[in-house]
């Protein structure tokens, strides 16, 4: 993982590395509150031969063999039940155990014993009665069987201190531990979560597993997922990345041709209507003649957006209820719409008659542009169908939701069905976090601004221009 993409998982998953960051530090704060403080008091033995000479070796061997052999039996469980019946107090013999250590000073004949408590008195106990058994211990263990005086004793050096302040790390330092253990497993647990993690949140994803390029990334935008009728204010980044879709589709098709755009999915859900009508909106905009086509016959949606009848539609057509121009509906923003009409019960098959081909060849004549909603290319066949009819598809994919083989698969299908893919359109990208407004700006075919002005030149068709077009449509179906 270079340092780009550490960044990345930075900005992806900054919320997880802070809520994890937090949550330490609380428990990291409660626990150094709560901790209940440890006291220290140390006794020390003496342990001499009363018959040697400070200069002999023998003795001193003895002495010190013999006092690293009590220092061990220091934690007989005999001599340790003695100790807690001397200070009376409910301790677990093991816990007592772990309480009391008890070493040979180096380069000394004083052994040193230590022991902790919840009070300094406590901790001052506990040593003063383990000298005291260890003592009792020695002399047990030296008493001689002659007239012979023992060959080591042991003697207290003082009292076990009483210390009253607590020992053991300060609370500071739980508190910068706790934090610094948070940190790293936030960071750690934010680097699994994204190689664990298979759905799309870059552009690098979609380059990968598809080879295309994407064209447009869509912003968050919170006004829009509250309202289903897609009212994209003009001057919202959301609706400045449709105007540089837009632009980037004329330089995705340089060669004039493509004025058919089919607009699906990998799965439902991730936004294939809000683009294709907002791109029609968008194209229309630059006074474009547009048509809207609501291909998805199993759960058609433009129109109820749109805020349009989905009455009367593309089915009422091939049925030859009504003329093409009678089942165009205009929308306020200069934009014509084709809703679905009934809905049919064999949606692949109505969209495989001759009669779709027909009547998408006849709007080609009377439009500049035409934008197709098509269903979902994965689970239905009906946009299989429809895609040697176009010129171009747009595939959708949604950020942190479409996993990269389900997108690569949906790839994949349109060039098996011969068709040309013009790019991905990567949607709902995070405000924050380096996936916002300014992501669809930088890349893809084109910058967009010359190409904005001279579009936005461009008359929108007057009503009386509209209506005429409509009854042109009227006698071609």
């Amino acid at each position: 993982m270079d340092l780009q993409q550490l960044i990345r998982v930075l900005r992806v998953r900054w919320k997880f590395i802070v809520v994890t960051l937090v949550l330490g530090s609380v428990l990291s704060a409660a626990f150094a509150l709560t901790r209940t403080p440890s006291y220290e008091s140390t006794g020390r033995i003496f342990i001499v031969a009363p018959n040697g000479s400070s200069g002999d070796a023998f003795p001193t061997l003895l002495v010190t063999q013999r006092a690293s052999s009590y220092a061990d039996l220091a934690k007989d469980p005999a001599l340790l039940q003695k100790v807690l019946n001397r200070i009376e107090k409910p301790i677990p013999l093991s816990e007592l155990a772990s309480r009391i250590s008890v070493s040979v000073v180096v380069d000394t004949q004083i052994v040193q014993v230590t022991a902790t408590g919840d009070t300094p008195q406590e901790a001052k106990d506990i040593a003063d009665a383990a000298v005291a058994q260890l003592l009792s211990l020695v002399a047990t263990m030296e008493r001689p069987t002659d007239d012979k005086p023992p060959a080591v004793v042991g003697r207290a050096a003082g009292d076990p201190t009483l210390n009253s302040s607590p020992v053991g790390p300060p609370m500071a330092l739980y508190l910068v531990i706790g934090v610094l253990l948070s940190a790293m497993i936030g960071f750690m647990g934010a680097v699994l979560r994204d190689r664990l993690d298979l759905t799309i949140k870059a552009r690098e994803d979609v380059e990968t597993v598809t080879g295309a390029p994407v064209i447009s990334a869509l912003p968050q935008d919170s006004a829009v997922a509250r309202d289903r009728r897609s009212n994209v204010k003009p001057d919202s980044p959301l609706a400045e990345a449709f105007r540089v879709l837009r632009a980037n589709l004329r330089f995705a098709n340089l060669d004039g041709n493509g004025q058919m755009i089919l607009v699906t999915s990998a799965l439902p859900n991730e936004g294939k209507t809000l683009t294709a009508v907002n791109l029609a909106k968008s194209l229309a905009a630059t006074g474009q003649t547009v048509l809207l086509i609501d291909c998805d016959l199993r759960s058609p949606t433009v129109a109820s957006n749109l805020g349009l009848e989905n009455g009367v539609g593309m089915l009422s057509v091939l049925l030859n209820q009504v003329p093409l121009g009678e089942a165009i509906q205009a929308d306020v923003s200069g934009l014509d719409v084709l809703p679905t009409g009934p809905r049919p019960p064999n949606p692949s098959e109505v969209l495989e008659t001759d009669a779709v081909a027909n009547l998408l060849s006849s709007v080609r004549e009377l439009y500049d542009a035409i934008v197709i909603d098509a269903p979902p290319i994965l689970p239905v066949a009906d946009t299989s169908t429809l895609i040697r009819h176009v010129d171009g598809v747009l595939l959708l994919a949604r950020f942190g939701r479409t996993r990269k083989e389900v997108l690569r698969l949906a790839a994949e299908r349109v060039e098996g069905l011969g068709g040309r893919l013009y790019g991905i359109v990567l949607n709902g990208l995070p405000r924050r976090g380096g996936y916002g407004y300014g992501y669809g700006y930088g890349y893809g075919y084109g910058y967009g601004a010359p190409f904005e002005r001279s579009e936005a030149s461009r008359e929108r068709p007057s009503s009386g221009e509209r209506s005429s077009r409509r009854r042109r449509a009227a006698g071609h179906v």
